[in-house]
């Protein structure tokens, strides 16, 4: 039988937040290698200590991130044949390096249990990598929230929250990788299964699955509102986002959740939803709402681009895109976003204008927005403005940030 978690393998030695090293692990593995429940132990220390991300890399010490800021949690370097044992341990399967090296990437989840009542659930992400000139793996573990995330606790303006339930349409949710798209994504899903004056049947297409809505179910028993969720992946049931989608329309949603609008399949598809009465919430890599709405256009071929433009600008009903700015002493992180709901006026100020030229059009949304309030739309430069007069972010913080370097570039 599997032993159980042990809790005094976890270090529990103090760290100053501005050092290079946080101990994870109150003894580390010794060169004769590492013991098939290290790894457990290895995820729950780096939540313990509150890390979002853990990287395992071939001929590398073990790093962590925390807050936003990256620190080594651990002294010893893993060898290659370490490491791929690990991938092997998170994938259950003993051909998993092999695997690896045919598809380039894997992605699933792991769960850490605890005891028989108490888990914690990782995303995870494995690659092929160089290192050194020679092959390596690198394992990307991101740590998910024990519970679904609220608007609240995803730092959701006011403004935004009225108009992310509507009877039809894409919600997207964008933002840089590690940004909290997908958190974001689930906090809006759960405030739509919590809508008691509108049940609806959802179904939750995901790769891989990380918000299983269990928490919320059980909280509201007598609910009738119910989440149906399928992981999309190539040697699945479901091998890709596109025809998962096609596939639910005969199931009759309400609402579809789609992991990412990664292709012009996937997102002709989202199209396809929204103009039959489904709501799509969706997420997609980008930087800002001009950003979305131009690499949406260019996802489809030349020929349909401007056609396909006017079936967005009828379909789209909130684009989001959101960083994650680090307070200074990294005691937390707070959500900046720059985001536009299309009501009819917005929908208007798009269509009579060329799609090479809506980021202009987006910009003068957001400055239109300042004294209209008819217009819900912000940009960064204006969230971050809003959170430095608040007192929730300072200057320092919001210009060492990625988000709002990028905004003063705009």
């Amino acid at each position: 039988m599997k032993p159980l978690f042990d809790p005094d393998r976890i270090s529990q030695e103090p760290y100053d937040p501005l050092t290079a090293f946080v101990r994870l692990l109150r003894e580390e593995p010794d060169c004769n290698g590492i013991d098939s429940d290290l790894i457990d132990h290895l995820l729950a220390a780096a939540s313990f200590r509150g890390a979002s991300d853990i990287s395992i890399l071939s001929n590398a010490q073990v790093h962590i991130q925390i807050r936003g800021r990256v620190y080594l949690g651990t002294k010893r370097i893993l060898r290659p044949h370490e490491v791929s044992a690990i991938l092997a341990k998170l994938a259950q399967s003993e051909n998993a390096e092999s695997t690896l090296s045919r598809c380039g990437v894997l992605t699933f989840t792991y769960d850490v249990r605890f005891d028989t009542s108490n888990r914690r659930r990782y995303r995870i992400t494995a690659a092929s990598v160089t290192v050194d000139g020679m092959k390596g793996i690198e394992i990307s573990a991101r740590s998910l929230p024990l519970n679904t995330p609220t608007f609240d606790s995803v730092q959701m303006e006011d403004e935004l929250r009225d108009h992310l339930d509507p009877q039809s349409g894409i919600i997207m949710v964008a933002g840089p990788a590690g940004h909290g798209k997908s958190t974001t994504m689930a906090a809006i899903t759960r405030s739509q299964l919590e809508n008691k004056q509108r049940p609806r049947k959802i179904i939750d297409l995901q790769s891989p699955i990380e918000f299983t809505y269990r928490d919320v179910l059980d909280n509201n028993p007598a609910a009738t509102s119910f989440i149906l969720q399928s992981e999309v992946n190539e040697g699945l049931n479901l091998p890709s986002f596109g025809g998962a989608i096609r596939a639910s329309l005969h199931r009759t949603p309400h609402i579809i959740g789609v992991g990412e609008c990664r292709d012009s399949d996937t997102l002709s598809a989202c199209i396809t939803a929204s103009s039959l009465g489904i709501t799509v919430n969706t997420t997609m890599p980008a930087r800002s709402v001009a950003e979305v709405l131009g690499h949406m256009v260019r996802l489809f071929p030349a020929s349909e681009q401007a056609s396909r433009a006017c079936d967005l600008i009828r379909s789209l009903r909130v684009i989001m895109t959101q960083q994650l700015v680090s307070q200074p002493d990294f005691s937390g992180q707070l959500a900046v976003r720059e985001f536009i709901v299309f009501n009819d006026e917005i929908r208007d100020r798009f269509a009579s204008s060329h799609f090479d030229n809506w980021t202009r059009v987006t910009d003068r949304i957001f400055k239109d927005a300042r004294n209209n309030r008819k217009l819900i739309a912000q940009s960064f430069i204006q969230a971050i403005e809003t959170r430095i007069r608040k007192g929730l972010l300072t200057r320092d913080a919001a210009d060492q940030s990625s988000g709002s370097t990028f905004c003063q570039t705009r």
